[in-house]
């Protein structure tokens, strides 16, 4: 049949989001570029308007006040990626920064691995020695900046390098192909979010049905949303790494291990909260999947070593590993004269005695800190195993998988909710196919979104009460989506359930 009237706007607005990111990008480089690129993202939208369900038909009629919502929500988030993408092809624009503050707009992970890449291709020592980064050194109210061989670098410069060395391949092959900053920046945005697009229309398109369905058409909330913007601003591997993790679980599924591998100890090297997933494929008994990422894992290390060499390898277990598990690696953020903010938007387990204390609870120690850490970590494994038995349809496989990302993720010492949160928030767009226009579960699903993104910096005391609640949210609907055996609905809407290799009895 005919793509209907709904297929076909659904597919533009893809492809002017799609336009949105590229073409700003492209025309930093040319403007006969731009064009292409434009052109290019148009050219597939009567391949995207083929592809949409059938279900989309008639819909407008069906849900005029729905539809006319979606189509505002897109026209934001075009609107959003747009004026995101204008930033990060010109620093200058600062109209186009997702806050015009200047601690936001001067801010950018990415300059940590390039900064530490461009340090291992120097031969420096020790590239995880606090002397390197500003954070620890230069005074809490001072602009970021440290000087760099690497052009535009230096004004970016601030927060410390934390992640294994095998990651450094992908800066240093940034660093290979220009030396300008500004140029990396730009192409890491446009990779990022292309790459997460794709990811989470992947993951709507192979769970299928109602919930496949809904997930996809409320991409344009999670993009138009604080926490993607702010990650993708950034240049955060955080979101990347949770796509490419989604994509490998969904590879494993489709037996194509070696691809799921390969995405998968590339997640792990960048972030290592994916590696809990090692520990899920071992429990499920999916041996090849785990084989596969073992033997990627080792790949990419011994690849590593003549690139970026062996002593950065050797200083991550030896110096920065340490240093993670007490916290030490992350004290920038509690130098005195640091705002309470920095804290209150903290969404790591390591966060929650500190904001109790300062909000009066007594008893709250370090130990009592330390406890709470420990105990949070066997939970994860509780959790983890118990995600691990059985069958469950598609979208309880996607439900799980993001469930796990999202308390993996908040393990970690320092958790910034102005980027980790995005897991929990697509993780939502997987329980909103179970809403069914009821009204309660709709102000539900906005007030929760509401609570999870926050509130703009407020007073200390209210700060800190309002991240506690979206904290608490976020553990909350992973954990419990976690714990929910019953497939209930999802076995009815989607009844082909993924089968696995040997799956544990339940």
């Amino acid at each position: 049949m005919r793509p209907s009237l709904e297929q076909w706007t659904v597919a533009f607005f893809g492809s002017a989001l799609a336009a949105a990111v590229i073409v700003p990008i492209a025309a930093r480089a040319s403007v006969p570029l731009a064009v292409a690129a434009l052109i290019a993202c148009f050219a597939a939208l009567p391949w995207g308007a083929r592809r949409l369900p059938g279900s989309l038909r008639g819909a407008i009629r069906r849900r005029p006040l729905v539809a006319a919502a979606w189509l505002l929500l897109a026209l934001v988030a075009i609107a959003q990626m747009g004026r995101l993408s204008a930033f990060m092809a010109d620093s200058s624009r600062l109209w186009g920064s997702t806050i015009p503050d200047p601690l936001v707009s001067n801010h950018q992970c990415l300059s940590a691995y390039v900064h530490a890449a461009d340090l291992a291709r120097r031969g420096e020592e020790n590239i995880y020695d606090p002397r390197w980064y500003p954070a620890f050194t230069a005074p809490v109210d001072s602009a970021p900046g440290f000087p760099s061989p690497v052009a535009g670098l230096s004004r970016w410069i601030e927060d410390p390098y934390e992640y294994p060395s095998p990651f450094l391949l992908l800066p240093r092959a940034a660093l290979a192909a220009t030396n300008s900053f500004d140029a990396i920046r730009a192409a890491w945005f446009a990779l990022q979010t292309v790459s997460l697009m794709a990811a989470v229309l992947l993951l709507a398109a192979w769970v299928g049905g109602r919930y496949g369905l809904t997930a996809g058409l409320l991409l344009p909330l999670l993009f138009a949303s604080i926490p993607t913007m702010f990650d993708l601003q950034f240049g955060q591997f955080h979101m990347m790494a949770v796509g490419l993790t989604v994509v490998a679980m969904i590879a494993f599924e489709e037996r194509r291990a070696a691809l799921g591998g390969a995405l998968l100890a590339f997640a792990i090297l960048g972030k290592v909260f994916p590696a809990m997933f090692l520990l899920y494929l071992a429990l499920r008994r999916q041996w090849r999947a785990a084989g596969w990422s073992v033997a990627f894992l080792a790949g990419f290390t011994l690849l590593s070593i003549p690139v970026v060499g062996w002593k950065p390898l050797l200083d991550f277990f030896t110096f920065q590993v340490p240093r993670i598990v007490t916290g030490e690696a992350f004290s920038f953020v509690n130098r005195p004269g640091v705002p309470v903010f920095f804290l209150s938007r903290n969404f790591s387990i390591a966060s929650v005695v500190p904001k109790l204390a300062l909000l009066g609870l007594p008893g709250m120690s370090r130990g009592v800190g330390l406890a709470l850490v420990w105990l949070f970590t066997l939970a994860i494994l509780a959790l983890n195993q118990r995600a691990a038995r059985g069958f469950r349809s598609r979208v309880g496989e996607a439900r799980t998988w993001l469930a796990l990302l999202t308390i993996a993720s908040l393990r970690a010492p320092f958790a910034p909710s102005s980027y980790v949160t995005v897991t929990a928030l697509w993780l939502l767009t997987y329980l909103a196919g179970g809403i069914r226009g009821r009204v309660p579960l709709v102000i539900a699903f906005a007030l929760a979104w509401a609570l999870i993104v926050g509130a703009p910096p407020l007073p200390d005391r209210a700060d800190l009460m309002v991240g506690l609640v979206g904290q608490a949210l976020s553990f909350g609907i992973a954990i419990a989506t976690l714990l929910r055996r019953d497939p209930g609905p999802d076995a009815e809407l989607i009844p082909a359930a993924t089968t696995f290799p040997r799956p544990l009895e339940s």
